[in-house]
């Protein structure tokens, strides 16, 4: 009899646990996205987005809130939802504009503290409001994975540097270092980024416009797979891809007001130029007029930065690794008028389709 009960009780057990997750799965609302805009002084409206399955397509649903922190903002959400609120599958986080340039490390610190959120949530500002961005209707998966897959395609295949949660609060609590975040905005049923936005601390300052993006990657990051087009003369140009970039720095002097040089190195396949038959002497003048515009785009960079005394390259890190008892107060108070100077080597390892 024992045998039998305890084969009964095993069985029971087996059953009732499968049961018990459907259950939970079922009676869940998973959060996939969360929006945040600025209302007033102490107020805050968060929008949190909500896959809805059915059958062959998956549409969107958004509730809404207002609150004075983002821990009351969620719980405020819930009283919108039939299901409990569920942030474990959280993609996105996004941030509008307005709320942006007043600070955001307090809201993130919800995000930051609950274990049920990775830290590899992309992150993005807003034109406009987070809560129309959330509203609309994109792709065929749902906004919240729509989103986080236009920003890692773009962090992989084109122009914005690699950032998330993690990646933003490293920088932000870095002392030779700012943060910056993916500046997107809603265009009818599409999402297109515009930029890249600039925090000094955790405020926006400014955001790198789209046609300056390429080059703003070259300095913070570093290229696997990019492709780029450049103007060589009158009607002239030349279209590079598989771009492989490498960037470091040289760096002598005082340690307060060091003179600092960046040496950005590329590598590429010329997949098209416009003006008949590539020879040697063509690739030179691609080669030369390449270098010629990276040091002229990126040096015109590093001076706006410079000018809204925001790091996001982090040359103050950088500097401190190769000084000891080194001053980051000191550093900051000379980083406007320091000399940065840029050089650039390029080089076309295959002509491509070109021959």
């Amino acid at each position: 009899m024992n045998k039998w009960a305890s084969l009964l009780l095993v069985s029971f057990l087996i059953v009732t646990g499968g049961c018990v997750r459907k259950s939970i799965l079922d009676d869940i609302n998973t959060i996939t996205g969360l929006g945040y805009d600025y209302v007033a002084q102490n107020k805050i409206k968060g929008t949190g987005l909500v896959p809805v399955y059915g059958k062959g397509k998956i549409s969107n649903a958004t509730y809404t809130a207002t609150s004075t922190t983002s821990k009351d903002m969620i719980e405020e959400l819930q009283h919108e939802s039939s299901n409990p609120l569920a942030k474990g599958s959280l993609e996105v986080a996004l941030y509008g504009e307005r709320l942006a340039k007043k600070g955001l490390i307090e809201i993130m610190d919800t995000l930051r503290r609950d274990p049920r959120i990775g830290e590899r949530v992309y992150l993005a500002v807003v034109k406009g409001t987070a809560h129309e961005l959330l509203e609309g209707n994109y792709g065929k998966l749902g906004n919240g994975i729509y989103l986080s897959d236009l920003i890692q395609q773009n962090i992989e295949q084109r122009d914005i540097p690699k950032t998330n949660l993690h990646k933003f609060l490293y920088d932000y609590y870095s002392d030779g270092k700012d943060p910056f975040l993916p500046y997107m905005e809603r265009k009818g049923n599409k999402v297109k980024i515009l930029g890249i936005a600039l925090f000094d601390n955790d405020r926006m300052v400014d955001y790198i416009r789209q046609n300056e993006m390429f080059y703003f990657k070259i300095l913070v990051d570093r290229y696997t797979e990019g492709t780029h087009t450049i103007r060589i003369g009158r009607n002239e140009y030349a279209a590079i891809k598989s771009i492989v970039t490498d960037r470091n720095f040289s760096i002598s002097g005082p340690k307060e007001h060091p003179n600092i040089t960046v040496r950005i190195s590329i590598k590429g396949v010329l997949h098209e130029y416009s003006r008949g038959r590539y020879s040697k002497t063509t690739k030179q003048r691609i080669e030369q007029a390449f270098q010629k515009e990276l040091v002229k785009k990126s040096s015109k960079i590093i001076r706006e930065l410079q000018s809204y005394h925001i790091d996001p390259i982090g040359f103050g890190d950088e500097t401190k690794s190769r000084y000891r008892h080194f001053s980051y107060k000191n550093f900051y108070k000379n980083y406007p008028s320091l000399h940065i100077d840029v050089k650039a080597n390029v080089t076309i390892i295959d002509s491509g389709v070109v021959e």
